[in-house]
């Protein structure tokens, strides 16, 4: 299970860092596109649903919970 965390972050990561990345305003200065859109607003749209998808991968793994016992929802008598 921490080895899937771990390259979950590396993932998460990578894809902050696509976000960030300052060399994509020197691709394709000529009237560039995406699926019709501009292409800055192409590669942030398909960098955000890229990251998403981790997100909800990381939801669906329990990313965060210590233990599967401490459930912060669960009444102690």
């Amino acid at each position: 299970m921490k080895k899937r965390i771990y390259i979950l972050w590396i993932l998460i990561f990578l894809g902050f860092s696509a976000i960030e990345f300052p060399g994509i305003f020197f691709i394709n200065r000529i009237e560039p596109t995406i699926f019709g859109l501009p292409f800055i607003y192409g590669f942030t749209l398909i960098v955000w649903f890229y990251l998403c998808i981790l997100m909800y991968t990381g939801y669906k793994l329990k990313w965060g919970v210590a233990n599967n016992n401490d459930d912060p929802t669960e009444l102690k008598k």
